[in-house]
């Protein structure tokens, strides 16, 4: 029963290292949103302050507004880039953190089963122990009646 017991537990303890894996990469996930975010946002900004550029000055060549024109394209196309990136990293940590909940849940269901089978053992061994002193008990009688000291 005990070599059961040191079985689920081993199995446990490679549980609890993948559990451990799935919370880092849950982590590094989230690190990564954030990272995006601020990127994003920091795209956003320095593309809206870029916007108001060409109506703060008075007087621009043609050239210039074309040349402005065509680096706020390029933003744009910055800003939705990154934006797609933010959506995918969105994604990238839902399924971090549903393998997360499965590797925790899985180690909890493992415990949870280490826990019921070491009862058992204790259950079986205090009923092994109760017939063996039952047992002496009804020898001891025996010897008592019989006349053996």
């Amino acid at each position: 029963m005990a070599s059961r017991l040191q079985r689920i537990k081993k199995i446990i303890e490679l549980a609890e290292v993948e559990l451990d894996q799935a919370a880092q990469t849950f982590a590094l996930m989230q690190s990564k949103l954030a990272d995006a975010q601020s990127q994003l946002s920091s795209l956003e900004s320095y593309q809206a302050e870029y916007a108001k550029k060409p109506s703060s000055v008075s007087q621009i060549s043609p050239i210039q507004l074309q040349t402005h024109n065509a680096f706020a394209d390029k933003l744009v196309q910055a800003v939705f880039a990154q934006s797609n990136q933010v959506a995918e990293s969105h994604k990238m940590v839902e399924l971090a953190q549903q393998n997360w909940i499965e590797k925790r849940s899985r180690v909890k269901a493992l415990e949870a089963l280490a826990k019921r089978i070491q009862n058992n053992d204790s259950i079986k061994l205090n009923k092994q122990e109760q017939r063996m002193m039952d047992e002496l008990a009804s020898q001891k009688y025996l010897q008592d009646t019989n006349g053996f000291i």
